[in-house]
């Protein structure tokens, strides 16, 4: 509990969640593993958790399958050709995230937060809950809460595509708000492009006004993240040349 910390300036202490990070299986002897954030998932042992890999695999197969079939509608949007943000998940960073948060009542006054408030860093996120409400979105002006509906995902926009677009798509600042007192689970999965895919306006994004964002890349972008969030990270700062 309370590793992470999504909204520092707002927050007494760290989000009163817990989680994993399961990504895709890059082997540990091959040249990609050498990057930031790549290389093998651990597992809990198949004796303590039977048929949990193979759940969260399928799972994760799924859901990235899914994130490919709304990249073509967002192309398609911004009046591109509907294979456009092909080129750019090629090998994508695809992040499962499994959260537990727990019964400690939220305290918004005290920045006490299940998570503080923040947008999303990639460009698509495909979000499962529980039947349990705490998510909130800033709309209007004004925090909205998102009822859990079963059997339905939430879907947030993240930074990444609204540097792409200029702001024409803008990323989702939600926040997780425990009014309840109790636990509440829910299964985020984060999809990012390549690590070395350039962040930047879209050509067609900047005709009738300037960039608002300074180019980046998917993987330094994820990497000064990681470090203003994370208490313990202790990976690269500064990703390898390409």
């Amino acid at each position: 509990m309370a590793e992470q910390t999504l909204d520092p300036d707002h927050q007494s202490q760290g989000d009163t969640k817990e989680g994993l990070y399961f990504g895709r299986d890059v082997p540990a002897d091959s040249e990609e593993a050498k990057l930031p954030l790549h290389g093998p998932n651990q597992w809990p042992p198949e004796a303590l958790l039977p048929g949990y890999k193979a759940a969260m695999n399928t799972y994760m197969d799924a859901v990235r399958n899914l994130a490919d079939r709304l990249l073509p509608l967002i192309a398609m949007a911004l009046r591109l050709p509907s294979n456009f943000f092909d080129q750019y998940f090629h090998k994508p960073i695809g992040t499962l995230r499994p959260l537990h948060y727990n019964a400690q009542m939220s305290l918004p006054d005290e920045g006490i937060y299940g998570a503080g408030a923040h947008t999303d860093w990639g460009v698509l996120t495909i979000l499962a809950t529980d039947e349990n409400p705490g998510l909130q979105v800033f709309t209007e002006g004004k925090w909205a809460h998102v009822k859990p509906v079963p059997g339905t995902f939430i879907i947030n926009l993240g930074d990444m595509l609204e540097r792409w677009t200029n702001g024409y798509f803008k990323s989702s600042l939600h926040r997780v708000v425990n009014h309840l007192g109790k636990e509440r689970y829910s299964t985020a999965f984060f999809y990012e492009p390549n690590f070395f895919a350039n962040v930047e306006c879209l050509p067609q994004c900047c005709k009738d006004k300037p960039a608002k964002f300074p180019p980046t890349t998917c993987g330094q972008y994820l990497l000064d993240k990681f470090a203003a969030t994370h208490a313990h990270y202790s990976g690269a700062m500064k990703m390898m040349e390409g």
